[in-house]
């Protein structure tokens, strides 16, 4: 997406939470323009491309001409608020705020790490992204899509703070300056597992075991041998006499 694109919107001419159940029913959102001097105005527009605006790489900070019914705001404008479902997070509700290319306007703008650190690279240690975008003044036609920043010469302990970041010529810092944007630090270390306590008893439970096993064997060899010695003699068997 580049970094202007043009929304149709109508006038809205209806208020209230009835007409805006209506327009939600229909594919339809309210909105409203306000800013710049003027009166705020009350817009009708179709959701899909403020979804799209916002899932750009630009989001928020793209610049917008707004064409109500047949004539074209002069001004652009920038999407300001956004309110969503609170479960299927649909559109409801879109604030465009008017903006004029010769005043600055105050934006968000992502922050991206270049390079891998020299303490991750050599000193075991590892890179944490700690604020992953900074507050900046600046003209609308000079937002950058994000503000690159090199993290290679960094060292175990060393830090990249807001006031490191090379701003867009003529771009204000807004973000306090010594706000850390990442840092360098030492690997957690992950703990191995303590082995379980041996359970009270436990040491001698398997011998005690052969030995009741044992016992028991001895115990049938027993009874066998006292059987084996009284065969033959047991009940209803006689001996011959003797001649």
């Amino acid at each position: 997406m580049s970094n202007e694109v043009t929304i149709q919107v109508q006038p809205r001419e209806g208020q209230g939470k009835n007409e805006s159940r209506r327009l939600r029913r229909a594919g339809l959102i309210p909105a409203v323009v306000y800013g710049g001097g003027r009166d705020p105005e009350g817009v009708i527009v179709d959701p899909r491309p403020i979804a799209a605006v916002l899932d750009s790489e630009r989001g928020r900070n793209t610049l917008i001409h707004l064409r109500i019914g047949d004539r074209e705001l002069k001004r652009m404008v920038m999407i300001r608020e956004i309110q969503r479902h609170p479960v299927t997070e649909r559109i409801l509700h879109a604030d465009f705020v008017r903006v004029e290319l010769d005043r600055k306007v105050d934006v968000t703008v992502p922050v991206n790490l270049l390079g891998t650190p020299v303490g991750v690279k050599s000193e075991g240690a590892m890179l944490e992204f700690v604020h992953r975008e900074v507050l900046i003044r600046v003209l609308p036609s000079a937002i950058p899509d994000r503000i690159d920043a090199d993290v290679a010469e960094l060292h175990l302990g060393q830090h990249l703070e807001a006031a490191d970041l090379k701003l867009p010529e003529g771009a204000e810092l807004l973000t306090p300056p010594t706000e850390t944007i990442a840092t360098v630090v030492v690997k957690a270390k992950v703990e191995e597992p303590t082995p379980a306590a041996p359970v009270e008893g436990a040491e001698g439970a398997a011998p005690a075991a052969e030995g009741a096993e044992a016992a028991a064997e001895g115990e049938a060899k027993s009874e066998g041998k006292a059987e084996g010695k009284g065969a033959g003699k047991g009940p209803g068997r006689t001996t011959a006499p003797e001649k």
